[in-house]
């Protein structure tokens, strides 16, 4: 600070020199004898010069025409004043002893008046101030004490209390003004910074300030704000904001007008806004400011401007854009998601201008993709969903809204449908959509689909009933069969009633006592014995009667107690077995969860070990629909190595080609019953498949063979053993036993 404060005396310097020429002048004229002697003569000749060179010193640093440092500087200033100050109170020491009564008068006037002038010029600086001072009093002091008389003494008091108080408020004076330059500078200082840091934030921040007066028009424009804008920074000084947005093009964009609306509504009743969105056209492009702002008062008691910020948020806007989107839609297909198309129906359903129209909703799932998922991989599995996606949308209508509500599920939403019919044909159009095969990486699949619709005559009261209602239907279509459509019916609740009832009383363990075993015979089409028999068994249920394996094992599979209920089965599968001749097969449907259990595979060696009946006796059966896993795999090596042989069961539903079961130990491929050769048609590819099969090394068993027609088209084709009504009927064991026992070994 100490600078800027020599800056300021040599300011004053040129100003107090001058002064001290016209003193010098007035003193040589009035107070000065002519015959005084040298010294008194030479006084104005070396005051002249020494206000001369202060005088010019002073505008030379003030006009910059000399620089000197800091410390010649504050040297210069100090000699100046105390070689001024003993110039003046040498000249009282030399002229009191020859100056009458009035010239000691002037002359001690002139010097008070003096020291106290120049005590006021330099207190800006303290030292130079007190040099001052002291170099005048202390000399003049002296001169009074040499003159003879008591008023010398007298004014010799005065001026050392002169002096004191001239000291004091030298210090004082220097103080305040010390302390007031500091403010000032620390104030400067301070805007400065402020004004440093705003237009760094303003050039380097996506954020910009602005003002208004209270007419709207922009006292300050922001070097940010119009940048963003794109427009010059001078020509938007005064012009109003409604302008400056309509020049932006934001009354044509969507939102613009609202943004406006709300501003204007804030600015008539003078109210802060916050966080307004206003959309402008910048170079072609929609950018999103978003402005805050409140009044202030103005200079005038009744004015009043507007002071805000506003930032450029176009970023934060498109990242949060795409965020709500992606909570609405299926990152995978680029369908709505099931929270997206659960409101949808949510808000239909309380629409009333729904009621105008009948809604229907349609759930969806794929019959073969777990199985495709797990043996090709998720990469394969999600390239199916995506075709599955496209497929569906481009047979949908405008009055349809698809969505993937997770997995291979999905939902189509009817808004304007008629009969269940109509709704039915365009459903059973998306069977055959999905039906025709998908190629993936080089891989032909066929997938297929279930479908289960809703089309209620009223509407129901809120979403989660439609949805519910449709899954019910779905469920029922996939019991029913692959590539089925089913309505929903009232029955269906009670259906999904019994499976509840059914999975609680599974979970309180199912009492080997109330198990029931029935076989079903298969023959040897040539001569017409019982070769093998399947398992069935029937839970008796307190409850709920009479419930079959299949429908009970479902249940358990899909609940995780399909292991126990298994180990149970083969157990009583293996207390049949030992009952029956070694040349009939028993065989026992698994399921991959069972297999993938390793306790699973310990309690079929354990037993086997524990009864009568050989493991060459056994064959597992696994459904071709199930998914072949790595860890299923090796459960089915191990159980061929017990001896144990398995069965692709219902082969042409579920893998695409038998290539898929040549690394596999299955001995024996049942084909399901769609495939008998009676059909028009029907016997060459029968014909096909066994020797496809016989190729591989396996064995052709046919389901589903129900008449004599058919059992001579099988026999024919080459089939050996068959299942179905045309082989018998269900059997208890004894009855299995008693048929067979001429032949038992």
């Amino acid at each position: 600070m100490t600078r800027e404060q020599i800056a300021v005396t040599f300011g004053v310097l040129p100003w107090a020199a001058a002064v001290h020429l016209v003193v010098t002048l007035g003193l040589t004229l009035y107070v000065i004898p002519p015959d005084s002697g040298l010294l008194p003569r030479l006084w104005p000749i070396l005051a002249g010069v020494i206000g001369l060179v202060g005088m010019g010193v002073g505008l030379a640093i003030r006009f910059d025409l000399i620089a000197p440092t800091y410390r010649m500087s504050y040297a210069f200033l100090i000699v100046e004043f105390a070689v001024v100050g003993i110039l003046y109170s040498s000249l009282a020491l030399v002229l009191y002893p020859i100056l009458d009564d009035s010239g000691d008068l002037i002359l001690t006037a002139a010097s008070a008046s003096i020291t106290g002038a120049g005590a006021v010029a330099t207190a800006m600086l303290r030292i130079v101030g007190l040099t001052w001072v002291l170099s005048n009093l202390v000399i003049l002091g002296v001169a009074f004490w040499l003159q003879p008389g008591p008023e010398f003494e007298r004014i010799l008091i005065g001026l050392i209390v002169y002096g004191a108080a001239l000291i004091g408020g030298t210090i004082v004076v220097s103080g305040n003004l010390e302390s007031r330059y500091r403010a000032e500078l620390r104030a400067a200082s301070e805007r400065s910074v402020v004004q440093m840091l705003l237009e760094d934030f303003e050039g380097n921040a996506g954020d910009f300030v602005w003002e208004t007066d209270q007419k709207g028009k922009f006292n300050r424009i922001p070097t940010r704000l119009a940048s963003e804008a794109g427009l010059d920074s001078a020509e938007l000084q005064g012009t109003a904001w409604q302008d400056l947005f309509m020049e932006l093009g934001t009354l044509r964009i969507p939102g613009g007008i609202d943004a406006l609306m709300e501003l204007q509504q804030a600015r008539q009743t003078k109210t802060a806004f916050v966080d307004v969105l206003v959309p402008v056209r910048v170079h072609g492009e929609i950018r999103w400011w978003q402005v805050s702002g409140r009044p202030r008062p103005g200079r005038a008691p009744d004015e009043f401007v507007w002071r805000g910020v506003g930032s450029d948020i176009t970023e934060v806007k498109r990242q949060s854009d795409e965020i709500v989107r992606m909570g609405r839609v299926d990152a995978l297909t680029g369908m709505p998601n099931r929270h997206s198309f659960w409101t949808e129906l949510e808000r239909l359903l309380r629409d009333p201008h729904t009621h105008d129209s009948r809604l229907g909703l349609a759930m969806l799932d794929l019959d073969n993709f777990k199985s495709v998922n797990d043996t090709l991989g998720h990469t394969v599995g999600d390239a199916v969903l995506r075709e599955v996606a496209d497929r569906l949308s481009e047979a949908g209508g405008m009055s349809q809204l698809f969505a993937r509500l997770g997995g291979d599920e999905f939902a189509i939403l009817f808004t304007d449908v008629g009969d269940s019919s109509r709704v039915r044909a365009l459903l059973t159009r998306y069977i055959e959509t999905l039906h025709e095969p998908i190629t993936v990486a080089g891989t032909r699949l066929e997938i297929g689909c279930s479908i289960g619709y809703y089309l209620p005559d009223e509407l129901p009261s809120s979403a989660d009933e439609m949805m519910g209602a449709a899954d019910l239907a779905l469920f029922a279509a996939k019991e029913s069969g692959r590539g089925a459509v089913r309505e929903y019916r009232d029955s269906m609740k009670s259906v999904a009633d019994r499976r509840a009832r059914l999975l609680e009383d599974l979970g309180n363990t199912v009492a080997e006592k109330d198990l029931e075993l029935e076989l079903l015979p298969r023959i040897d089409v040539v001569s017409r014995e019982i070769v093998a028999v399947e398992v069935h068994v029937v839970w008796h249920n307190v409850r709920l009667g009479a419930v079959t394996s299949a429908e009970f094992m479902s249940v358990a599979d899909d609940t995780g107690l399909a292991y126990s209920l298994g180990t149970t089965v083969f157990k009583l599968a293996c207390a049949a077995a030992a009952q029956l001749p070694d040349h009939v097969r028993v065989a026992v449907a698994v399921s991959t969860r069972q297999l993938e259990s390793e306790a699973f595979i310990e309690a079929i060696g354990d037993s086997l070990r524990r009864s009568d009946a050989r493991a060459g006796q056994f064959e597992l059966q696994l459904d071709e629909s199930s998914a072949i896993t790595d860890q299923s795999r090796a459960a089915l090596h191990a159980i061929a190595e017990m001896g144990v042989s398995l069965t692709v069961d219902e082969f042409g539903a579920g893998f695409s080609s038998l290539a898929s079961l040549s690394g596999l130990p299955f001995t024996r491929v049942r084909i399901e019953r769609s495939i008998s050769g009676a059909a028009p048609g029907g016997r060459p590819i029968l014909e096909a498949l066994v020797d496809l099969v016989d190729a591989l090394g396996m064995e052709v068993v046919v389901s589903g063979v129900d008449s004599e027609e058919q059992l001579k088209a099988v026999e024919a084709a080459g089939v050996r053993t068959v299942q179905g009504r045309a082989a018998g009927e269900v059997m208890s064991v004894q009855a299995v036993a008693l048929a067979t026992a001429g032949r038992r070994g």
